[in-house]
């Protein structure tokens, strides 16, 4: 843990006390001088370098989500909306998506890296230098409702390269009312880097045109892919 009120970002960057590595990594603003700033009374000049060349490589991952399917709705018989950032009001009704009830919807989770301050050519491989073998980077995508220590959906995918976006198909309560649901995006190859997304949903009465919208789009697209 470190105080850092001696540094001030130019940029309006991290502020706080750094407590884990993307804290650490938000307050270098990409920028190995005011790493070293942070960490010069805590580590020696060498292994400042060293410290850095790990950090810089380690993926930053921006996470955007939206959910795919069909609604009961002339207006909107097969759509992708949006899910609302954590900025939003818990309280305000239109961070609270409405789903309808027992039904298959896909949650698509949109993957986009960012390199902080490294120059080198980009590899799929962690750094781990004391795992036994060469390890590639990997995500576990684990889609829960806490309230009710459900799991609903598992997925793993691979490295992020630049931009990726994994589909996640997930049934909807047989009840409606409203629930959360929570996104964890886990590192396969690093502690502390995991991030979580609740998604708040609104589920109303189920839709047999809805159900059947959903049952000929599923078809039709088995059907391109032969």
């Amino acid at each position: 843990k470190w105080n850092q009120g001696k540094r001030k970002s130019v940029y309006g960057g991290y502020q706080g006390p750094i407590e884990c590595l993307p804290e650490l990594m938000a307050a270098c603003e990409g920028k190995e001088n005011v790493f070293a700033s942070i960490v010069d009374s805590e580590l020696q000049t060498a292994h400042i370098s060293q410290a850095w060349n790990f950090l810089s490589r380690l993926p930053i991952l921006n996470v955007s989500l939206s959910i795919k399917g069909c609604w009961d709705d002339p207006a909107q018989p097969q759509n992708e909306v949006p899910v609302p950032s954590l900025t939003t009001d818990t309280r305000d009704d239109k961070r609270w998506i409405k789903l309808h009830a027992d039904q298959e919807y896909v949650l698509q989770i949109h993957l986009q890296r960012t390199q902080m301050g490294y120059q080198g050519k980009q590899d799929s491989k962690a750094v781990a230098p004391r795992f036994p073998k060469v390890k590639d980077e990997g995500w576990f995508l684990i889609l829960g409702e806490v309230d009710k220590k459900e799991l609903i959906a598992l997925k793993r995918t691979g490295y992020v390269r630049n931009r990726n976006t994994v589909s996640v198909a997930f049934y909807t309560p047989e009840t409606p009312g409203k629930c959360i649901y929570t996104l964890y995006l886990m590192s396969d190859s690093y502690l502390g880097m995991d991030q979580q997304y609740d998604i708040y949903l609104n589920i109303i009465p189920a839709s047999t045109s809805a159900q059947a919208t959903t049952e000929v789009s599923d078809a039709m697209s088995y059907l391109t892919s032969k």
